[in-house]
């Protein structure tokens, strides 16, 4: 007897996916055209082909806990070669950035991010804390002597409140990822494989940390640099901010501001240069794309790596300079771009790298990845 299965299509989803640059799906005819051309597609379960059906059927619950997805690192060779001009990478690209939402820890938050009528709450919220702690413990004016930014907000103010809101995120990130593990298990999992995910994960990283996956595109594989310049910009400015702390609360008095001549003052301007160089183009092949879709996420984050690579070099070459007409507010905007980064991180596409590890982490361990036998865990 053979076995019935009723679809039961999510309407909502499926305009909600239209609006967010897959308005093209409903073009797509099967023709496995895209799977075909994609060099990073599993060979034993390829995308982006039951993708687009599943997205044309409005299979919320299936797109969003495929692993898939976040193998797809949108080179757009699909797009390019589809006959129909369906667009199979700005699909995917609509799916991935449902999934901040969709799982957000809390809810609310993901639709906040995810909508630009919320945007003026979203930067409302941290210029009003800002603009409240400087009142309560800072000085808009600008003092004789040496101009120190620790005059505007004290050190140990904005450490307390920003490590807070790090620790909130990481912990609302957690969740969120956690969420998405599961549901890959539910609807993708495989039996026997699901027992040891660290392995998994260790194997991922190389790739990860290399941006291998970008060399293999055939399309923008231009894209490589930028991505890279963004990803390690962000990682040298991490741990030059964390060195910093470490100074300031255990190196025995030794406070900002620091020489230029300072090893990690250095790696911190070499950080922003790769914050800025690779938004730059990041920003130019999306200004070049042709029909490429880029999203609210993806314009937002753009802004926020040019703010903080920006505002990061103007604070301190405009205390060398001591312009001290635009210091403070030059600083102020820095430390909200900063808020925002660390506020927001699990609902912004901030948080794409760390879905697209776990989600490279369950292909690996479900064997769907493009590895070789011998190497899966």
């Amino acid at each position: 007897m053979s076995e019935h299965h009723i679809v039961e299509p999510d309407l909502k989803f499926i305009r909600d996916m239209k609006k967010a640059g897959g308005d093209s799906l409903k073009k797509c005819f099967q023709c496995a055209t895209c799977s075909v051309v994609c060099n990073l597609t599993p060979d034993d379960s390829p995308f982006p082909r039951k993708e687009m059906i599943w997205a044309q059927w409005g299979q919320k619950d299936r797109l969003l806990s495929d692993p898939d997805v976040w193998l797809c690192h949108q080179c757009n060779d699909c797009t390019e070669k589809c006959p129909r001009g369906a667009k199979p990478g700005d699909v995917l690209a609509a799916i991935r950035n449902a999934s901040f939402a969709h799982y957000a820890f809390p809810s609310f938050m993901g639709k906040m991010l995810s909508r630009p009528a919320y945007l003026p709450l979203v930067l409302g919220v941290p210029f009003v804390v800002l603009w409240a702690l400087i009142g309560m413990f800072g000085n808009w004016a600008v003092p004789e002597g040496e101009l120190k930014y620790s005059n505007f907000l004290s050190v140990p103010v904005i450490e307390g409140i920003y490590i807070t809101l790090l620790m909130l995120s990481v912990i609302a990130l957690a969740v969120g990822v956690n969420r998405f593990w599961k549901s890959m298990v539910r609807y993708h999992g495989e039996a026997g494989l699901m027992g040891a995910p660290v392995p998994n994960l260790l194997s991922v990283l190389p790739a990860i940390l290399k941006h291998k996956r970008f060399n293999e595109c055939g399309e923008n594989k231009d894209r490589y640099w930028g991505h890279l310049g963004i990803f390690y910009g962000f990682i040298g400015a991490a741990v030059t901010t964390g060195i910093f702390t470490v100074v300031y609360y255990y190196g025995m008095g030794i406070h900002s501001p620091y020489p230029m001549s300072n090893p990690v003052k250095m790696l911190g301007n070499v950080s922003a240069l790769a914050l800025i160089v690779g938004a730059l183009v990041v920003t130019a092949k999306r200004l070049t794309g042709g029909d490429k879709k880029s999203s609210y996420y993806d314009w937002s984050l753009i802004v926020l790596v040019f703010g903080l690579g920006i505002t990061g070099w103007a604070s301190q070459f405009i205390r060398l300079a001591d312009l001290r007409s635009i210091a403070y507010p030059v600083y102020f905007l820095h430390l909200l771009f900063v808020f925002y980064l660390f506020a927001y991180l699990p609902y912004s596409k901030m948080a794409h790298l760390a879905y697209r590890t776990v989600g490279m982490t369950f292909a690996r361990q479900a064997q769907r990845d493009l590895v070789e036998e011998e190497e899966i865990a």
